[in-house]
């Protein structure tokens, strides 16, 4: 059997690829070859007729599952950046696509980190068994390389995602909403909501105050309390905590995207087949996946104020895509059909 062991995802954006993986594997005529290790917490497909097992999402259940499967495994690909906790004698691929993991070896003196080096140093450990690592850029080769985890051969990148609720839908002819600013996001440290919130403040200072929607849950008090704030001097922040970012990117002219760090950055995909202008960081994460409208110094409140002034006042080109869905390669290249 072909094992994707997808222990530890249950939600996010690991989940949603790991259901997008999941379909495309069911597609196939093969695809009685794969099994499936999944987390309890995971909503798993009824449709997968009994080729998974559900287990305790702990290293120790992991160890014991592929003791007890190691005989009947070909192949293999771990779905959530750790390798197996044991040495098999058949090819081993690991999907990694956190990069903060990869960021941690680097600021394990920053007590923030600590819990990103331990998870590391756990990676680590298990290094040996796992024969390639699966990235979705060539960025993130470049991260992994940085490590010295694996050497460039062993590096692979196969970029997938889901796109099929942007791609066959037929777009307003023109943004309803063309002053309008969209950044879906969660809020965690490296997205960058406060330099973001700061550019607001500064515009709001300059007497304008276009207007910006954030998804910002209640993990993020200092966050939401920031933009009450501004809410409260006149700042237009829509804060819709969750929603399906659907309308907001057919409707509004642009996606705004600060983000500091990022393994892929799916949003710039998905607003740039929706139709919008993308404003992006001038970091390398973003050229990976398409060539933005416009970009900004993530770290600068005015270097973002600045240009969100300038996609206001002048027509700013459309995004270009630069990277493809291989999901049908990755795919082959785990049933040995490359």
């Amino acid at each position: 059997m072909i094992l994707v062991d997808a222990l530890y995802i249950n939600k996010g954006g690991g989940a949603v690829l790991l259901q997008y993986l999941i379909e495309e594997v069911l597609r196939r005529a093969d695809h009685e070859k794969f099994f499936f290790l999944l987390d309890p917490r995971f909503a798993r497909p009824d449709d997968l007729d009994g080729r998974y097992e559900v287990i305790p999402n702990s290293q120790k259940e992991r160890y014991r599952f592929y003791r007890r499967k190691q005989g009947a495994i070909e192949r293999v690909f771990c779905f959530a950046n750790t390798p197996p906790p044991v040495r098999l004698p058949v090819t081993v691929y690991t999907y990694f696509h956190n990069q903060k993991l990869l960021e941690a070896p680097r600021k394990k003196m920053d007590r923030r980190f600590w819990k990103l080096y331990a998870k590391y140093l756990v990676v680590k450990i298990f290094n040996r068994n796992t024969d390639y690592y699966v990235v979705q850029t060539p960025h993130m080769v470049g991260e992994m390389l940085q490590v010295g985890l694996k050497d460039a051969a062993h590096c692979l990148s196969f970029p997938f995602f889901d796109n099929r609720k942007y791609a066959d839908v037929v777009k307003p002819p023109f943004a309803s909403r063309p002053g309008e600013f969209v950044f879906i996001s969660n809020p965690s440290p490296q997205k960058n909501y406060p330099t973001l919130l700061d550019a607001w403040e500064y515009l709001l200072e300059k007497g304008l105050t276009p207007v910006l929607h954030v998804t910002v849950d209640d993990t993020a008090p200092a966050v939401t309390a920031r933009m009450n704030e501004l809410i409260a001097r006149g700042a237009q922040i829509r804060n819709h905590v969750y929603v399906d970012p659907r309308d907001l990117y057919f409707n509004c002219k642009f996606l705004i995207f600060p983000s500091i760090m990022e393994s892929f950055g799916l949003p710039l995909i998905e607003a740039a087949e929706s139709g919008m202008k993308v404003l992006a960081s001038d970091l390398p994460y973003v050229f990976d996946v398409v060539k933005p409208s416009a970009t900004f110094d993530p770290m600068d409140k005015v270097s973002i104020a600045d240009t969100v002034i300038r996609a206001l006042e002048t027509e700013l080109p459309f995004p270009e895509i630069v990277t493809r869905n291989e999901v049908t390669s990755l795919i082959n290249l785990l049933a040995d059909r490359v």
